[in-house]
């Protein structure tokens, strides 16, 4: 179940293993409302559109959450060195206005409309915004259908209840997918997944399409088919997009009502009419995330949650699961799932894996050489081997790192100092290291070194206060190992920890940010940290030193030679 939060939160720093080279800021284009139309797609069914070629998207663009399908949250960014990040400044001219309450983290195109770069922005009221890059002017905005006052189940605590979910930009096609509730007065009559240009904002031919059409296979009972019900389900989890398969997963609303079930469906983008899924076996179950699901390549890792009818059977509850294909889970060994043997306690006490997505990990000189990296709610830091999850208890290291229902987040990992590092937010009875000032609510740094299976500890613990809500910290390095600084928004200020002591390098001093929804993490961009928040993005940034005066590389009397 998840938990009842609505109020303005905090949200996170971007850390990943990406690249994102130096490059100039460009003008602001003209605003333009989208029209006309659906626009042909390109066909990139047969390329890996989760993770492009560097010819098709520039290494500064942010096409997703936590900017990797491994949702690993690294960003390089070879202007933010720890000596210039304690510098930032909060970019005042920077006006990114729009309406709407934004509950998904912001996405970045480099080579947007025009060739020019844009952010993008969705909301609750089932607008999706370009933005440009450096005024924040609205470049192009679209209405993907009218959103509902309320879910019609029963139970939620968001209104409107639009766009939740981060979308995903194949940058081939050209192409942003956002997933939204459809419906007119207080009840989902739909979920529907539209394809965007880029570039003016058009449907794509052959979308939207109505997830509330799928089905997936289902118990005797309920004649082999599972039927996908609307009003119930609920759309928070970001988009995954591998090779050419859209996923889109579901889980239900705050307060766990109705007959939903947790689901992947998957979608054909090159053939929209080709959509298939796979639901979890019982009611509940959900997969809610606001991370989204991890990917090595080859389909996605999700996170279950809770089975809501109390069964003392296990069906798909407490569960990692990798889905591949058109939707296909398959248990034909224990390769491709995994629950702990504590799954029913954790069932009972609402500890769902749900309530934070896994990450794909490579750790280099490990026994195996990649993990899923899994928190469940109750405190656990699972590692399992990517290549066979394990099925039931076939975890590698179960690591303590909280005590309690005490982690709804969405990590981030980096490497500095030649090991690997997840750092996370922990709400309450976090296991810090002794002799830690850190209590209450912390953001945490584990250290995953090289083992046959590695053996964790806690690196650090920072404070955080009590803010509204717990952040989604990113992290960012200058080449994918020096300088690791640790980002998170906490409460309406950036903050910035240096990634191996936890000593804070940006402590807030510049820039307020009201509006920041929990959950949500923020991005990083040529030497920027941007996050989303109810009607506006926020941005913090190191500038480049100007360039030498050619008058003083070449005076005017210097001798010419001869």
């Amino acid at each position: 179940m998840k938990r009842p939060w609505i109020a303005v939160v905090v949200a996170t720093s971007v850390a990943g293993l990406g690249a994102a080279a130096i490059a100039l800021i460009v003008t602001a284009p003209g605003c333009s409302a989208s029209s006309g139309s659906p626009t042909p797609m390109p066909d990139s069914s047969t390329m890996d559109s989760s993770m492009p070629p560097v010819t098709a998207a520039p290494s500064n663009s942010v096409l997703e959450r936590n900017n990797h399908p491994s949702r690993d949250g690294h960003f390089i960014q070879p202007l933010l060195t720890k000596k210039a990040a304690a510098t930032m400044t909060f970019d005042t001219g920077f006006q990114a206005n729009f309406t709407g309450a934004m509950f998904a983290s912001p996405l970045y195109l480099e080579n947007g409309p025009g060739g020019k770069g844009v952010f993008f922005a969705v909301t609750t009221g089932n607008d999706v915004f370009a933005l440009d890059e450096t005024t924040g002017a609205v470049v192009w905005t679209h209405n993907i259908g009218p959103s509902p006052t309320a879910s019609g189940s029963g139970c939620g605590n968001i209104s409107p209840i639009g766009i939740l979910s981060t979308p995903v930009i194949d940058p081939v096609a050209r192409t942003i997918y956002v997933a939204g509730a459809i419906g007119t007065g207080a009840a989902i009559q739909r979920h529907e997944v539209h394809a965007l240009s880029v570039d003016d904002g058009t449907e794509r031919a052959g979308w939207p399409v109505n997830v509330s059409n799928v089905t997936a296979p289902g118990a005797a009972a309920d004649g082999g088919a599972l039927a996908f019900l609307p009003s119930p389900e609920n759309q928070r989890s970001a988009l995954s997009l591998v090779k050419g398969i859209l996923y889109v997963a579901y889980g239900g609303h705050v307060g766990d009502c109705g007959a939903y079930h947790g689901w992947v469906v998957a979608i054909n983008t090159a053939k929209p009419t080709e959509m298939g899924a796979w639901a979890t076996g019982g009611q509940g179950e959900g997969i809610w995330a606001a991370g989204g699901m991890a990917s090595d390549g080859n389909g996605v890792f999700a996170a279950t949650g809770n089975n809501t009818a109390g069964v003392s059977t296990h069906l798909d509850s407490e569960e990692i699961v990798r889905v591949t294909g058109m939707g296909t889970l398959d248990r034909t060994t224990g390769a491709n799932y995994f629950y702990p043997t504590i799954w029913f306690a954790m069932d009972r006490a609402d500890a769902d894996f749900a309530s934070n997505n896994p990450m794909y990990v490579p750790v280099p000189g490990a026994t195996p050489a990649a993990f899923v990296v899994a928190f469940s709610k109750d405190g656990h830091m699972y590692l399992l081997d990517s290549a066979n999850l394990g099925s039931l208890g076939g975890h590698l290291v179960d690591f303590q790192v909280s005590i309690g229902n005490s982690i709804h987040t969405a990590p981030t990992a980096y490497t500095s100092n030649q090991r690997v590092h997840v750092a996370l937010s922990i709400e309450v009875a976090a296991q810090c290291p002794l002799g830690s000032v850190a209590t209450g609510r912390v953001v945490m740094s584990v250290a995953i070194p090289p083992g046959t299976p590695p053996q964790p500890h806690v690196l650090w613990c920072v404070p955080i206060g009590g803010g509204s809500g717990p952040p989604a910290p990113i992290s960012t390095t200058t080449d994918g190992n020096k300088d690791a600084i640790v980002w998170y928004v906490n409460g309406t200020g950036l903050n910035g920890i240096d990634g191996d002591t936890g000593i804070p390098i940006y402590a807030g001093p510049q820039g307020v940010c009201s509006g920041v929804r929990q959950w949500t993490s923020p991005i990083a961009v040529k030497g920027r940290i941007i996050t989303g928040a109810d009607g506006h993005l926020c941005s913090w940034s190191v500038h480049p030193p100007a360039p030498a005066d050619a008058s003083t590389d070449h005076p005017a009397d210097a001798p010419t030679g001869g």
